[in-house]
């Protein structure tokens, strides 16, 4: 079987695809229950459908899912993957280069693009910064978003730094080590898209080097959370100003009575 989640290629929202032999389902009764799924149904059963993949997909079609998703891939397509996948050499490369350059950064994987292919992401550390906080100062102070934490792979970050921290920590025992590895647990992760460019990456490299120079400075201004992550003491972004259901909506309706006058 082949299953993708369309968020990965940018489709809006995240319909999801399984493609697999047709046999494969038909010896079994569907999972889930409900319209489209079954031909009949009487007070003590029903009757499964044949028809495929009506009878695979219970319920209301994700039909705006399916059409947004079709769409992404055909842009995709259109621009072609392998100029995608030149462009995302490119950028990678130029990026581990300039990142390598910031004072007490530890890159996680091969840091030279040369070594292996690369997909379009870097993980990365600040030396004395916890991830949570290098991704907070970079989201309240320079605008740059970033995922921190395990990234649904936990053992795997966890035995990355553990690898970082026994080559800059020799000596130390395996026990003392993972005292080490469960408080630095963790990693940044800059990810890079179709739509990034050379100055997107310059704006990272810029913000870390600010950040690896004001460290101390930049954390009096935060405060620990009980779940690990880092909040701003005085700035407190208004997510309900900026991103208003309810003024939107009445925006557009207005424009469009507007219009129709």
């Amino acid at each position: 079987m082949l299953a993708f989640s369309g968020h990965k290629a940018y489709a809006p929202g995240s319909p999801g695809v399984v493609v697999a032999r047709q046999d494969l389902f038909a010896a079994a009764e569907p999972d889930e229950v409900g319209g489209g799924m079954v031909d009949t149904v009487w007070l003590d059963r029903y009757t499964v459908s044949e028809r495929f993949p009506d009878r695979e997909e219970a319920g209301t079609p994700n039909v705006p899912g399916a059409i947004g998703l079709s769409a992404a891939l055909y842009a995709l397509q259109a621009v072609g993957m392998e100029a995608i996948a030149a462009k995302e050499r490119e950028l990678m490369a130029y990026a581990l280069r300039q990142l390598s350059g910031v004072p007490g950064i530890v890159i996680y994987g091969p840091g030279d693009a040369g070594t292996c292919p690369l997909i379009g992401a870097i993980a990365f550390n600040l030396e004395g910064c916890d991830h949570a906080f290098t991704a907070a100062v970079l989201n309240d102070y320079f605008n740059i978003a970033v995922r921190n934490e395990c990234f649904c792979a936990h053992p795997y970050v966890r035995e990355m730094v553990m690898m970082s921290l026994d080559e800059a920590a020799g000596g130390l025992s395996n026990e003392e080590l993972e005292r080490l590895a469960e408080r630095h647990r963790g990693m940044v992760r800059a990810s890079f898209g179709v739509y990034t460019t050379r100055e997107d990456v310059d704006a990272l490299v810029s913000a870390l080097h600010t950040i690896a120079a004001r460290r101390e400075e930049l954390l009096a201004h935060y405060e620990r959370l009980d779940d690990g992550g880092y909040r701003h003491r005085t700035f407190a972004f208004d997510a309900a100003a900026a991103f208003c259901v309810r003024a939107t909506v009445d925006e557009l309706l207005a424009a469009g009575m507007r219009g129709a006058s």
